[in-house]
């Protein structure tokens, strides 16, 4: 049975089939991690952007909006009355 060329354990029989030459617990530790976020363009049907964790770090920087940041979703500044009913 082969072995992983970073760990040098058995590489999984169904890894071995597909000529994959890492064991599963490696191919884990060296995946990239992927966010997204919401982008609403319009009322309606929102956009999934998936970026990069450096991405989203610098989008967040950009657009600071969010249920964990504090501030909100940012929707509530549109929906206030722009002037008041007496």
């Amino acid at each position: 049975m082969p072995h992983c060329k970073l760990c040098t354990k058995h590489i999984e029989p169904a890894r071995v089939e597909l000529k994959l030459t890492i064991c599963y617990s490696c191919a884990e530790k060296n995946v990239t991690k992927y966010k997204g976020d919401m982008n609403y363009q319009h009322k309606t049907a929102p956009t999934l952007m998936v970026m990069s964790q450096q991405e989203h770090a610098n989008y967040r920087r950009y657009v600071p909006y969010g249920k964990y940041t504090g501030r909100g979703s940012g929707t509530h500044r549109m929906s206030q009355p722009v002037t008041s009913l007496k």
